[in-house]
């Protein structure tokens, strides 16, 4: 039988039993403060705790503590996404130990959980089912920015938190999805924990070794990966082969990001989340030494950029595997996506550290994530049973032989495998908190963008955009969440007429 990894978390789970149990005798429960009930929980009534000794034979200790028994009553449990999202046994060995998890908890706690395809339109899915009081499934996969804030505010995404069925706190879970999804107090999203972090440097070593360039894990490792050293190797790594004036290989490229990941390099967290929001604080001084070193670097270094009115979107991605650029800045999921037809043999390393940075940073603008359903019934029931299913290992040394063994088949070197281990393990990997606040978002971006193409200096675009940064913000207490959620409904209505439904 599962075992857990600690008395604490057996004991939290003996609590959501019980919270179970006690709904069982109520008619309904009001979720979110919406006019939406949730049908009372009897179906998993019934559930005894075996306080047996454990399969070897011994007693339980507080490291070694037998899980208790449910019986869910053939609850199903449905997980919906753009596509099917059953776990693949043959692809990595924590989708293989999460297909055998949900065939154990299926088998023995009298429950079922079905993978549905929603298709390309599923956050509309989403949308329109939970208005119209059919959630179209229990728990559902979106990006950090869909559901916060839009899906918070709008009523489709259920505080988790208020359950007190999942501990957020919990090893297996990804700490920077579960903080991006935090809100107003409440947690609304997780994420069962894999290491495919955010953005970072992809170097080409081939290219670098033919071309009398540093070693950046040497670098890294004597902590001489800055700023300086960055601006430096970038430049050294444009090569013009023919003496044609045009570059041929270029020493960098971003898609996009740069100036924000210059930022969190720096500690300038910029964005925090208070009980009542979310707060921007340009005030800092390591805000305007980032954003200067960023200009620096955008105005001196010939680096190559996405043009969106020519370029593919992943034109950068295909430059670097071609062996056209010597670093890349870009999300790890290119590692698998794309970088498996490389021909160079190529390494990661993290965005340089900045001059005030205490440790390396990871950004990201977003990331996926799983959210519940408003509406649905027996929310601590599903919740129990979502966290029941994703108990793949019983300690965080299982847990990191599953990340390893995926990380591996991601990575070209074992230098990438620790690197990236490294931001995971010490949670320093950030999802940005305000690219779902759209407007907020743009105008501190079209700030960025001035400060990159050297229009303005840091300090005066700050002085600027300030205003503009707290209109912004004020514009989100009053904005109209509701009205949003509305016109999805209005999209579903002419998707049904030009089918001739």
């Amino acid at each position: 039988m599962k075992k857990r990894s600690a008395l604490l978390r057996a004991m939290s789970v003996l609590t959501s039993a019980v919270m179970v149990i006690s709904a069982a005798g109520c008619s309904s429960t009001d979720a979110q403060n919406t006019d939406t009930t949730q049908a009372s929980s009897t179906d998993a009534a019934d559930q005894t705790v075996d306080t047996g000794e454990t399969d070897a034979g011994q007693a339980a200790t507080e490291e070694e503590v037998q899980e208790p028994e449910y019986d869910f009553g053939g609850r199903v449990v449905r997980i919906g996404s753009y596509y099917d999202m059953t776990p693949d046994p043959e692809k990595n060995a924590i989708e293989a130990a999460l297909s055998e998890r949900i065939a154990y908890v299926e088998e023995n706690y009298n429950c079922k959980i079905e993978f549905v395809d929603l298709g390309g339109d599923y956050v509309n899915a989403y949308v329109t089912s939970v208005l119209a009081g059919d959630p179209v499934c229990d728990i559902g996969y979106a990006v950090t920015t869909t559901v916060l804030p839009s899906l918070i505010e709008g009523g489709i995404a259920y505080p988790v938190s208020d359950l007190g069925v999942i501990d957020f706190d919990d090893y297996k879970w990804r700490s920077d999805v579960v903080e991006a999804g935090k809100y107003k107090g409440k947690n609304y999203t997780f994420l069962l924990k894999d290491p495919e972090i955010r953005y970072g440097i992809f170097w080409n070593k081939t290219l670098f070794e033919q071309n009398g360039l540093p070693d950046l894990y040497e670098l890294a490792n004597s902590d001489e990966w800055t700023w300086s050293k960055f601006k430096e190797v970038a430049l050294q790594g444009n090569i013009d082969s023919d003496n044609d004036g045009t570059i041929d290989i270029y020493g960098f490229n971003a898609r996009e990001n740069l100036g924000w990941c210059y930022l969190y390099s720096n500690g300038a967290q910029v964005a925090e989340k208070t009980d009542s929001g979310i707060t921007i604080d340009l005030s800092d001084e390591k805000v305007v030494e980032a954003l200067t070193a960023m200009q620096d670097f955008t105005t001196t270094v010939d680096y190559r950029q996405i043009d969106w009115s020519v370029d593919s979107w992943d034109s950068l991605i295909g430059d670097f595997r071609d062996g056209k650029s010597m670093m890349c800045l870009e999300e790890f999921w290119i590692s698998y996506a794309y970088l498996n037809e490389m021909e160079d043999d190529w390494g990661w390393v993290p965005f340089p550290k900045g001059d005030s940075a205490d440790d390396w940073s990871c950004y990201g603008k977003e990331n996926g994530c799983r959210f519940m359903l408003n509406g649905i019934e027996d929310p601590e029931t599903v919740a129990l049973i979502y966290d029941l299913i994703t108990d793949i290992a019983d300690t965080n040394e299982e847990w990191d032989d599953l990340m390893e063994d995926q990380l591996e088949s991601w990575a070209d070197d074992s230098e990438t495998v620790e690197n990236v281990s490294y931001i995971y393990n010490n949670k320093i990997a950030k999802i940005n908190s305000i690219n779902g606040f759209s407007e907020l978002n743009g105008v501190i971006n079209t700030m960025i963008e001035e400060i990159t193409s050297g229009t303005s200096s840091p300090q005066t675009a700050l002085d600027t955009y300030q205003s503009q940064i707290d209109s912004a913000i004020a514009d989100l207490e009053n904005h109209d969440y509701d009205a949003d959620m509305q016109e999805y409904l209005k999209t579903d209505e002419e998707g049904e007429e030009e089918s001739g439904e």
